[in-house]
């Protein structure tokens, strides 16, 4: 399969010419990538950047858990009275990785997206007569990285490949784990596909789509080469001789930051032997989970697939893949210039800490940092929080002060909450409405599944639906689990946690 066109940045192409797709454009991209024309109907009907008609100029505003506790109710009826003023039509946007530094609008005109934040509404007033909020965004500015962590810079030289036995061994040795929240133990994937047989893939993912979450988005606007170092290492252990790098299709810098480093790293001669290339994501939260991701890099519907197999056996083309994420193949890179001894003994994990905080930012702190010192770090004072969210949406809500010890480690269980998962830390400070907060995860879970399997595409509807009429009771256990147990990925199986941590700790509380 290694050098036939791919089905999405075809229509990405085809797009960019007039801000639509009209049906020769699909008929041809199908035709170049030699897919299906019905596979290729799908993916334009499936991934919404791809439209069929000529645009229309639309005013998101992002939400995220951050503005879901504070202005988000008035912020939206000053943009749905601005909208039609303006000539546009107003809309909201799922989490953009700004949490630390919204609220946020996104103004999009055609192919053409603009990102402004933090907005008032007083910005938004003044778009009824033309007038652009000040604080347009292309990156996360640098100074988020709060601190002086290892992973903010990359060495220099990058590392050299010491080998597969030593590569694999250090990894094993440092306790490196999946970092996009799984927690599977990298060197087993890495051995998994280097003991596979015939042509292999790596696949780095960008996807970040987890709101709260935003170290990701960082990394790659920021410090792309400690990435592709870690994807070039991975890739000459487990003997693959391709590289893909997925990066979430919301994040325009990140991707050309991404390919700016590929381009000046391959001319370096770093990636000798090896071919490399930047995707640009399908713009959904489900294209996250690795063999979903998989499915949009072969141009289909980002649907997860039945495992076993798993992608160390059967990933891309069907082919054994390496799927890691953009976090876990820093730190990969890092141990690989330093060592397994040096590692262990910092530890060192990215956290994205935002809500009522002086300083949100990404800040790179040793697991096992109790709460209460991560928080403070950011500025944050724990004795006047009433919570946190850990994990993002896919998280759990913790009580504090009675969490403030809680040490950021692997070690909790997972399916009790109460997990590190991708690092992310929302603070809530005590007049915070909770339930507004639980209500936009809900309705974000609602809004991105797949459809594929029907506990979380029937699901996650009723679920939004009870939480905004703040629901308590048996009934709602009942779809907790229906959800848990019987959705296909980690979206419909994480989508009941916070809720359900929201309940269970803070349950007697009516606001």
């Amino acid at each position: 399969m290694e050098g036939r066109p791919l089905l999405l940045p075809l229509l990405d192409e085809a797009l960019k010419r007039r801000g639509w797709l009209e049906p020769a454009d699909v008929e041809a991209a199908a035709r170049e990538a030699r897919v299906p024309l019905a596979q290729a109907w799908e993916a334009v009907r499936f991934y919404p950047r791809y439209r069929t008609q000529p645009p229309e100029k639309r005013l998101l505003l992002v939400d995220d858990p951050v503005v879901r506790a504070r202005d988000f109710a008035r912020l939206w009826a000053e943009l749905e009275d601005a909208a039609p003023r303006a000539e546009a039509r107003a809309g909201t946007v799922y989490s953009q990785g700004l949490e630390a530094v919204g609220p946020a609008l996104v103004i999009e005109e055609g192919a053409r997206w603009r990102v402004f934040a933090p907005v008032q509404v007083a910005d938004l007033r003044a778009l009824a007569v033309g007038k652009l909020p000040p604080n347009e965004l292309e990156t996360l500015p640098a100074e988020l990285a709060r601190n002086d962590g290892v992973l903010f810079e990359a060495p220099d030289p990058l590392p050299e490949f010491p080998g597969a036995d030593a590569l694999i061994a250090a990894v094993r040795d440092a306790g490196l784990r999946g970092l996009g929240g799984a927690l599977f133990p990298t060197w087993r994937k890495l051995e998994a596909v280097r003991s596979a047989a015939g042509a292999k893939y790596v696949v780095v993912n960008g996807d970040e789509s987890e709101p709260g979450n935003f170290k990701d988005r960082w990394l790659m606007e920021h410090n792309p080469r400690l990435v592709w170092a870690g994807a070039a290492l991975a890739a000459r252990a487990v003997g693959a001789r391709t590289v893909y790098f997925y990066v979430r299709g919301e994040y325009p810098a990140a991707l050309e930051r991404v390919e700016a480093a590929r381009t000046a790293l391959e001319g370096e001669g770093y990636f000798e032997g090896l071919a490399t290339h930047t995707f640009r994501g399908g713009g959904l939260y489900v294209c996250g989970e690795e063999s979903a991701l998989l499915e949009s890099l072969e141009g289909r519907r980002a649907e997860p697939r039945l495992k076993p197999p798993y992608p160390a056996e059967s990933g891309l083309f069907g082919r054994p893949t390496l799927v890691n994420n953009v976090e876990t193949l820093a730190h990969l890179a890092w141990i690989a210039a330093h060592g397994a001894e040096a590692y262990r003994e910092r530890r060192p994990k990215l956290f994205s800490i935002s809500g009522d905080v002086d300083r949100p930012g990404v800040y790179e702190l040793a697991l096992g940092t109790p709460l209460a010192e991560a928080l403070e770090a950011a500025g944050g004072r724990p004795d006047e929080l009433q919570a946190v969210l850990m994990g993002g949406a896919a998280g759990t809500f913790l009580r504090l002060p009675d969490a403030a010890e809680l040490p950021l480690d692997f070690e909790a269980p997972k399916l009790s909450g109460d997990a590190v998962g991708p690092g992310a830390l929302v603070a809530f400070g005590a007049d915070r409405d909770l339930w507004a907060v639980a209500e936009g995860i809900a309705a974000f879970f609602a809004h991105e599944s797949c459809g594929k399997c029907f506990p979380c595409s029937l699901g996650t509807p009723h679920l939004h639906a009870a939480v905004a009429r703040r629901e308590r009771g048996p009934q709602l256990e009942e779809l907790f689990l229906a959800l848990e147990q019987g959705s296909l990925c980690g979206l419909g199986q994480a989508a009941p946690w916070a809720v359900r941590s929201l309940i269970r700790r803070f349950g007697g509380v009516r606001t």
